[in-house]
C-alpha cells in the first residue's frame, strides 16, 4: 500500500471513529422535564406491570417495624432495617418472620449507624454499611462471616448478573466521602472504574455530593447526584451515560450544590429550581420523581420511543407520605388493582422493586376517601406490621 492510498484509509478510519463518538453522545437520550412539567398527562401503568404481590408482614411485639429506613428483597427473603430500634429483620416471602441479624454495638460483628443494606443472592450473603467501620458480611442465616475492606468508601453496593459490584459513594461525612459516586468493582476487588460527576470549576477541598440516587435493575445501575444532569448508568461494561435529565437549571445551582460552603445560604435554589428526589428503571420505561417550587412531578420516558409523560402529585398524596420514613405513596394512580399509587423505590434481586405501605398511610389514605376497591391484604390493624409490595414488571 503506497502511503496516499494510507493515508487516505487512515483518514477515512479517523472520520468514522469520530463519527461513531459523536453518534454515540447524540444517542444518548435528552429527556426535556422541565417542558414536560407544563401539560399534565395521565400516566398508565398497565404497560409496565405484569404482575402486583402483597405480603402483609407478621406482627409480634419483638420485631414491630415503626421506622423502616432500608428493605432489600432477594429471591427467598426480605430483609429489613427498623431505624427506631436499630433491628435488621428477617422475613421470608409469605412474610413470616425469621430472625434478627446482628446487633448495634462495638463488638466484632456489631454495626453503628447503617447506611445500606445489600444482598448478594449468589453467595446468600448480606452485606451491611455502617460509618463505626468496615462493612459487615452475613449469611442468609444470620452467622457473622468477615468484614469487607474492599468497599471502605462506598454507602451501599449492587452485585451484577456476572458477579461484578456497582457501588454508591459515601456522603455520610463532608471532607470524608468517596471522591467518585459510583463505581464498578471486579470479582477480584479491585475497582475497575469510577465516576465523579463534580463540575470542573469546583475545588476538590470543597467537593460534596449532597445527594446521590443509586437505582439498581436488572440493566444495570441509575447513578445520578444534583450537581449533574447526566444519569449514568453502572453495567457490568463499564459506567456510561444512559440518558440526560434536562433541567436547565441556572449555572450557580449545579456549582452550589457541590460545594460544602456554600449549602447553608441556599442562595442557589428558587421557586424555578428542579430538583430530583429518586428516579428508577423497568425495561420499558426511566420513571423520575421530582420537584419545582412546592410542586412534586411524576414522569414517565419510554425508552424506546422517546415518548415523555409529567404527571403533578395529588396534594392528598404529598399529605400522605409526610413524615413516614420508609413508607411512602407520593406516586402514580394504580390503575392495574385499585391499590397504593405507585412508587416503588426499593430493588429486588429479580425483575422487580418493591413498596413498603404502614397501617398510618392506608388509614391516612382511607380517610381522604381513596383505596375504596383496595385489594384486602390492605386492610390491616394500626398495630399491625407494614405490607410489602412486590411489582413484576414485563419484559
Amino acid at each position: 500500500m503506497n502511503k496516499a492510498i494510507f493515508l487516505s484509509t487512515f483518514l477515512s478510519l479517523g472520520m468514522l471513529a469520530c463519527q461513531s463518538e459523536q453518534q454515540t453522545a447524540l444517542e444518548t437520550p435528552v429527556i426535556d422535564v422541565r417542558t414536560a412539567m407544563q401539560k399534565d398527562l395521565p400516566i398508565s401503568l398497565k404497560s409496565d406491570v405484569e404482575r402486583i404481590e402483597y405480603i402483609p408482614l407478621q406482627t409480634d411485639d419483638p420485631y414491630l417495624i415503626s421506622n423502616l429506613l432500608n428493605l432489600q428483597v432477594s429471591k427467598d427473603f426480605l430483609f429489613m432495617y427498623n431505624g427506631k430500634t436499630a433491628q435488621i429483620l428477617q422475613f421470608d416471602k409469605q412474610g413470616k418472620f425469621i430472625r434478627q441479624i446482628a446487633s448495634e454495638g462495638n463488638g466484632p460483628g456489631e454495626y453503628g449507624l447503617i447506611s445500606e443494606l445489600a444482598i448478594d443472592d449468589n453467595h446468600n450473603e448480606l452485606s451491611i454499611f455502617h460509618q463505626a467501620g468496615d462493612v459487615l458480611v452475613y449469611s442468609f442465616e444470620g452467622d457473622y462471616l468477615r468484614s469487607d475492606t474492599t468497599m471502605r468508601q462506598a454507602a451501599g453496593m449492587h452485585v451484577l448478573a456476572d458477579g461484578k459490584v456497582a457501588l454508591e459513594g459515601s456522603i455520610m461525612a463532608p471532607f470524608h466521602q468517596a471522591p467518585w459516586a459510583g463505581a464498578l468493582k471486579a470479582t477480584n476487588g479491585t475497582l475497575e472504574s469510577t465516576k465523579s460527576l463534580y463540575p470542573n470549576s469546583i475545588k476538590e477541598d470543597v467537593r460534596f455530593m449532597k445527594d446521590i440516587c443509586f437505582a439498581p435493575s436488572a440493566a444495570g445501575v441509575l447513578l445520578f447526584t444534583a450537581c449533574n444532569d447526566t444519569v449514568f448508568r453502572i453495567s457490568s461494561a463499564g459506567i456510561k451515560p444512559a440518558c440526560i435529565l434536562k433541567r436547565d437549571n441556572a449555572a450557580n445551582y449545579y456549582e452550589g450544590v457541590s460545594d460544602i460552603t456554600k449549602l447553608r445560604d441556599n442562595a442557589f435554589e428558587n421557586d424555578e429550581t428542579i430538583g430530583v428526589y429518586d428516579l428508577f428503571e423497568t425495561p420499558r420505561h426511566i420513571y423520575v420523581r421530582l420537584y419545582k417550587g412546592d410542586g412534586i412531578y411524576l414522569q414517565q420516558f419510554n425508552k424506546e420511543t422517546g415518548a415523555l409523560k409529567s404527571h403533578l402529585a395529588p396534594a392528598d398524596y404529598i399529605k400522605c407520605s409526610e413524615a413516614v420514613p420508609g413508607n411512602n405513596v407520593l406516586g402514580l394512580d394504580n390503575d392495574i388493582d385499585g391499590g397504593v399509587p405507585f412508587w416503588p423505590e426499593y430493588a429486588c434481586s429479580d425483575n422487580k422493586r418493591a413498596q413498603v405501605v404502614s397501617s398510618y398511610i392506608l388509614s391516612a389514605m382511607r380517610e381522604k376517601g381513596y383505596l375504596k376497591d383496595a385489594p384486602a391484604a390492605l386492610t390491616i390493624g394500626e398495630d399491625d406490621n407494614p405490607v410489602v409490595i412486590l411489582y413484576t414488571f414485563k419484559q
